[in-house]
């Protein structure tokens, strides 16, 4: 299978999970406890990022995260329309 058919494949199979233990499980199954932590941090600067005003320095040290990390994750949300879908992702979310 090349890699844009493991990519088709990878999207089928998260929008058939319905539940979220299931998604626990699948997520515990295909990745690192280290890959699963830098997903959690880039979610953690995503939120902090399109939620609030908050500098990327300021960012980096509330959630004691690299300065790099943060860097990355605003220039994503630099992108036409990122900002606004990260908001209404996280909101009443907490």
């Amino acid at each position: 299978m090349n890699k844009s058919k493991a990519s088709q494949t990878l999207i089928n199979i998260l929008c058939k999970i319905q539940n979220h233990d299931e998604m626990r499980f699948f997520l515990e199954q295909i990745l690192t406890t280290g890959e699963i932590n830098d997903l959690l941090d880039r979610i953690r600067i995503y939120q902090m990022l399109a939620c609030t005003e908050a500098p990327q320095r300021e960012c980096a040290k509330s959630l004691n995260v690299s300065i790099s990390k943060v860097t990355r994750g605003s220039a994503n949300l630099q992108k036409p329309k990122s900002k606004e879908y990260w908001r209404l992702k996280f909101d009443g979310l907490g």
